[in-house]
């Protein structure tokens, strides 16, 4: 059974994700700042992060990138494609609009729409979710094999509620609907959902929000 650890990090409160199995590897999803604190979090349950996804390029969602590399040298450090440059320029990631200066170490592996990342008897499938941002995505995971509901970490494509920017480089709203409406409205209405800001909700509660299907 998966366990999710979840942090809101960084001036703007991004969510962050720490996966871990019954193995002492963990996969970091979004470590977007509080470094210690993943740290710290990783110490007491003694595990070992192997991967870092980050769900798109924006500074609020990268910003513990260049810690955790420092820490663990050998961790992987996965985005999409379309938005690769935006980890090591400040200017491309926009935390130069908060005050801030990240720039995280470049990407170990380029993910692409439908990718398979392997973590212990999971298999964590990436979602091109353009519309926040040229690269967005999500990590589903179908936990239907053992009986848990499925799981999709959304990043800024979809909210409680609610969903991402789009007024940014690299938005467009219409990209962002349809990536709701074709993909994740598309899952497992059990599908419960992490965003990348907020508290979690499901693929049923947001589809009768929207009232599109």
């Amino acid at each position: 059974m998966l366990d999710i650890q979840r942090f809101e990090v960084g001036p703007l409160d991004a969510c962050c994700y720490i996966v871990s199995s019954k193995c002492s590897e963990a996969v970091i999803i979004d470590p977007g700042g509080d470094a210690e604190e993943i740290l710290d979090c990783l110490e007491k349950k003694e595990l070992r992060p192997i991967i870092i996804i980050n769900t798109h390029g924006h500074g609020d969602h990268i910003g513990g990138n260049k810690e955790l590399k420092e820490k663990f040298p050998d961790i992987q450090i996965c985005i999409h494609g379309d938005d690769a440059e935006m980890l090591t320029d400040p200017f491309k990631n926009l935390s130069l609009l908060g005050g801030k200066r990240y720039s995280s170490p470049p990407a170990n592996r380029i993910l692409n729409h439908d990718d398979k990342i392997i973590f212990d008897e999971y298999v964590l499938r990436v979602l091109h979710l353009p519309g926040h941002t040229r690269g967005g995505i999500g990590i589903y995971i179908d936990s239907a094999g053992n009986g848990d509901a499925p799981i999709l970490f959304s990043g800024d494509t979809l909210f409680a509620g609610g969903y991402g920017r789009t007024d940014l480089p690299g938005g467009s709203h219409n990209c962002l609907l349809q990536s709701i409406k074709q993909c994740i409205f598309k899952l497992d209405e059990n599908t419960i959902i992490h965003p990348g800001h907020g508290s979690s909700t499901t693929v049923k509660v947001e589809k009768e929000r929207f009232n599109f299907h």
